[in-house]
């Protein structure tokens, strides 16, 4: 129900009040859209029953998969090593690298999700330290991207995204703010007029400062004072760099020959 109402933007309540509108505009969008596959697995399943599954799939479907969502890693036991659950670095050393040797395999990107641990509940910026679990497996990721949000955002309709680690840039650190549909569940980008927590450029709003940043100024013709209430433009004035003493030297010099 959930997913039905991303995709149309019909809120949860309404969708079985309107069943019918529902089911016509997913199928609309589905004829435009890729196909997602759910498959539920039992918690202590390890990457040989993800792999046989993909395998079984593209045989019988004939496509080949782009993405792989992964619900989530804590859940999985390794393969290779028959490990003890209370030892989560080791375990998730080994789950994490079979993951991505499963993504490298098979070319896609493959996503998985961990929980954060209670160290975290009021903290508004993560770091490694927050994360469940061994450290192992943020080590053995390409990318850590951490979602926050708090009451005050949910109200606002804002999550954010915490860049934790990212290999092949120099993304650490930042922060992404994202729009939260609360009706719908939906999370998309932020609009123009979006407050999205980032500096924006200052080129517009200096190049309007520049255009009116004007002395004005008026010459009383009776006093010859300045009046700064007028809005004519200040006489531009020149400086005289040296010339006194110039006209007085020479000055000077016609004196001597006369």
């Amino acid at each position: 129900m959930r997913l039905d109402s991303m995709m149309t933007g019909i809120t949860t309540r309404d969708i079985f009040r309107n069943i019918d509108d529902v089911e016509i505009k997913v199928k609309m969008i589905g004829k435009k859209a890729g196909d997602l596959q759910v498959k539920y697995m039992p918690s202590g399943k390890n990457c040989n029953d993800i792999r046989a599954y993909i395998k079984e799939y593209q045989v019988k479907t004939g496509r080949k998969l782009d993405v792989i969502l992964i619900d989530y890693l804590d859940l999985m036991m390794p393969l290779s090593v028959k490990v003890s659950p209370s030892d989560l670095f080791v375990k998730d050393k080994y789950v994490s690298e079979e993951i991505r040797n499963l993504a490298m395999e098979t070319q896609c990107i493959t996503v998985t999700a961990s929980q954060l641990n209670r160290s975290a509940v009021e903290e508004i910026e993560f770091d490694h330290s927050h994360i469940s679990g061994g450290l192992s497996k943020i080590m053995t990721a390409d990318n850590v991207i951490g979602i926050f949000t708090s009451r005050a955002m949910r109200e606002r309709g804002r999550y954010q995204i915490q860049f934790m680690k990212t290999r092949s840039s120099s993304g650490v650190g930042q922060k992404v703010d994202l729009e939260f549909n609360v009706e719908t569940l939906r999370i998309t980008d932020l609009g123009e007029e979006g407050d999205s927590g980032q500096s924006k450029p200052a080129g517009g709003v200096y190049a309007n400062l520049k255009k009116t940043s004007t002395m004005t100024s008026s010459v009383d013709p009776d006093t010859g004072e300045i009046d700064p209430t007028q809005g004519i433009n200040a006489p531009k004035i020149k400086a005289d760099v040296g010339g006194s003493k110039l006209k007085a030297m020479l000055a000077s010099l016609n004196s001597e020959r006369d």
